[in-house]
């Protein structure tokens, strides 16, 4: 259990307390004092010194009182449901309160003044002061009320009006400060805040869920529109984990058919960059599969997609000619690979490959979202990646025969094109030099989903053996191919 007094929580009482514990001994020591100074029974002195320790003594009791406040409500802030800073706001308030008992007790107790006949004498200033500062005065009671209902915290993101979002760095009496994402200052008043709507999108958990709008021609199947804007939202779950996309119909309009895809994010300062991730696989998974968003009455086509259009190419080469893999491969190379891809539909939880099998294929993905998994790991069966529109996998038992490293599992429905080691070595035996930087491109590949894997596991996997130069041996030694002088 944390302790109630630190260090730092001793340093802050030790002052207070010597003032406490001086002004006590003055008090108790007042009749002795002019004595032991060569003043005899000096009356009037001990009268004062008695009136002073006994003023000291009230406002060093509130002193102590208030640095013991503040230490409780910093450890009930640090060991909270959420660990945040301690309102500011609470505790000037309560430092007020108790240097105001303190006033109250010195006139009624030291002074001999009554506390009516103050409050008597000073209604007429406190009634021009009142009105004078009505707003002040009615932005530092909201305050008060904010700061027992705690509707947001210091670190929270929340929006004041339509457009007004920020993170709270700041509660005092009058004012809540917030910093937008883009580095802005904004100053609120509590009156504002307490009267108006507020929006907190942090509350219990910093997660929340956000969603983009966008619109389809009439003509797509829905089926087939879900599939695909769901397995692009599910390619940016790469770089963000957890946001657990969905996709639903949301109206039809002059623009076509409006999709409303859904999806959590961490932390309302990564919602840009989140929504960035899913709009950017959306697009791309669009793309891939030949279509693009609607507009009333027009397309939006890119320049990309236009210039696949204008020459004729199929997906099936798009796919080919957008591979990495087959960088290496001449423009006509791919196309004729192309023309032999065999197109394969699979429905959603299908194991599409199963780990350990033999096999020579590899598959391209034209539409949906797999998963890809590992039993090798300690731990079990662990994901260790996620494939969408334009990747492909299979590639090492396509080149060197090997049996598949990990099962493939469908996310969604999925459109995938399978290419045999049967296409693809003619091309190899007419010009063996392909394998070469076949065999880097897989290496590099391997390395890739081996980094992932030791992520996931949490510790270091199993060095790589491979090289580029063992592997084009397997690959040559698979495909029968003569010798280069790699």
């Amino acid at each position: 259990m944390r302790p109630l007094l630190t260090a730092t929580g001793f340093r802050r009482l030790a002052l207070p307390s010597v003032a406490l514990i001086a002004a006590l001994l003055i008090n108790s020591l007042a009749d002795r004092v002019p004595s032991s100074i060569g003043l005899g029974g000096n009356h009037q002195l001990i009268g004062i010194l008695r009136e002073f320790s006994a003023a000291a003594l009230w406002l060093a009791g509130a002193w102590v009182a208030a640095r013991l406040i503040d230490l409780l409500l910093r450890r009930a802030a640090v060991t909270g449901p959420r660990s945040a800073s301690y309102p500011r706001l609470l505790s000037d308030l309560i430092h007020a309160a108790l240097f105001l008992l303190a006033a109250i007790g010195i006139s009624t107790f030291v002074f001999d003044q009554t506390a009516t006949g103050l409050i008597a004498t000073s209604s007429v200033m406190i009634a021009v002061i009142g009105f004078a500062l009505r707003y002040v005065i009615s932005d530092v009671f909201s305050g008060i009320a904010l700061s027992f209902d705690r509707p947001y915290r210091i670190g929270d993101w929340i929006e004041t009006s339509p457009g007004t979002i920020g993170k709270v760095v700041e509660i005092t009496w009058r004012t809540t400060r917030l910093l937008t994402r883009d580095g802005i200052a904004i100053v609120v008043p509590n009156g504002l805040l307490a009267t108006g709507r507020l929006a907190n999108y942090s509350g219990a958990a910093p997660s929340f869920r956000s969603a983009l709008r966008l619109s389809l021609a009439p003509d797509i199947a829905v089926a087939r529109a879900k599939r695909i804007l769901l397995a692009g939202a599910l390619a940016a779950t790469r770089t963000y984990s957890d946001l657990r996309p969905d996709v639903l119909l949301s109206e039809c309009s002059d623009a076509g058919i409006v999709y409303m895809i859904r999806f959590w994010v961490p932390d309302y300062g990564q919602e840009n960059m989140c929504r960035d991730a899913v709009m950017e696989g959306v697009l791309y998974a669009l793309r891939r599969a030949g279509l693009t968003p609607s507009a009333s009455r027009r397309e939006i086509i890119s320049k990309e997609s236009d210039s696949d259009h204008a020459q004729g190419r199929t997906p099936p080469e798009m796919l080919l000619l957008d591979s990495e893999l087959f960088g290496a491969f001449s423009t006509e190379e791919r196309v004729h690979l192309a023309e032999r891809l065999v197109e394969r539909r699979f429905r959603e939880g299908v194991t599409i490959v199963h780990q350990g099998e033999p096999a020579s294929t590899v598959f391209f993905v034209r539409e949906g979202a797999l998963e890809v998994r590992s039993t090798g790991a300690p731990g079990g069966e662990i994901a260790i990646n996620r494939l969408g529109a334009g990747d492909l996998f299979g590639e090492m038992s396509l080149l060197t025969g090997e049996p598949r490293s990990a099962s493939v599992i469908a996310l969604t429905d999925v459109v995938l094109y399978e290419l045999d080691k049967e296409d693809i070595a003619p091309l190899l035996a007419r010009r063996p030099e392909l394998g070469e930087a076949l065999a880097d491109l897989m290496l590099a590949r391997q390395r890739s989903g081996r980094a992932r894997l030791d992520a996931q596991e949490g510790e270091q996997a199993l060095e790589l053996r491979s090289t580029s130069a063992r592997l084009f041996g397997r690959l040559r030694k698979f495909f029968s191919l003569p010798d280069v002088g790699r």
